[in-house]
């Protein structure tokens, strides 16, 4: 007597199974994340312009009137790293998600990389920290040594592409969200992919 098949998974336990054409978000999940992909992330970047605007203050007011360089240093490197996340956050805070389209890599694999992006964000923090520095610091004292004033320059510029880059570690709502769509959609739901084939003599 042959042995009874095996029940089909239950529907809400099947994995769903994407067509070339499927632009929607589709599932509960899906869609949830996908609400959270499609508004600004204004917390996140105003977090970071708080902070901008905090170590511009500190800065001004408190470690520029330091009589320790190594005091004075720490106001080009507050500087330049909340300036790099606020560039760098506020783009990845930008809506990645729309209800009527959900991108999401095709089958053969993703054929956009992030990285380039995120470098010329980071080159651009690099470069223009430094010049914010200097910006909102005003003249220079002439007593400060040269090393020190040169090492304005390399440490905001260092913390800018740093900054650049932390919200890639810590990313707002809108890109975690819109990243584990990108997931879901390569991966599939609870319950995996099914591989089979079939030999016929």
């Amino acid at each position: 007597m042959d042995a009874p098949s095996a029940l089909p998974p239950a529907p809400d336990q099947a994995p769903y199974v994407y067509a070339a054409t499927d632009l929607r978000p589709r599932q509960t999940r899906e869609i949830e994340l996908c609400e959270k992909a499609s508004q600004f992330d204004w917390k996140y970047t105003g977090a970071f312009a708080l902070g901008f605007a905090a170590s511009v203050y500190v800065n001004i007011e408190h470690l520029k009137h330091m009589s320790e360089p190594g005091l004075r240093l720490l106001g080009p490197g507050l500087l330049g790293f909340s300036w790099g996340g606020f560039l760098s956050g506020g783009y990845l805070s930008l809506p990645k998600c729309d209800p009527m389209w959900a991108y999401g890599a095709p089958p053969e694999g993703n054929v956009r990389a992030q990285w380039p992006i995120a470098t010329a964000i980071a080159v651009i923090a690099g470069v223009t920290a430094p010049i914010m520095d200097y910006t909102v610091l005003g003249p220079v004292k002439l007593s400060w040594p040269v090393e020190e004033r040169s090492a304005r320059v390399f440490v905001a510029a260092g913390a800018g592409v740093l900054g650049a880059l932390f919200p890639y570690i810590l990313p707002p709502q809108t890109w975690s969200a819109a990243k584990e769509i990108e997931k879901m959609r390569v991966q599939g739901l609870p319950g995996g992919a099914q591989l089979s084939y079939l030999l016929a003599f």
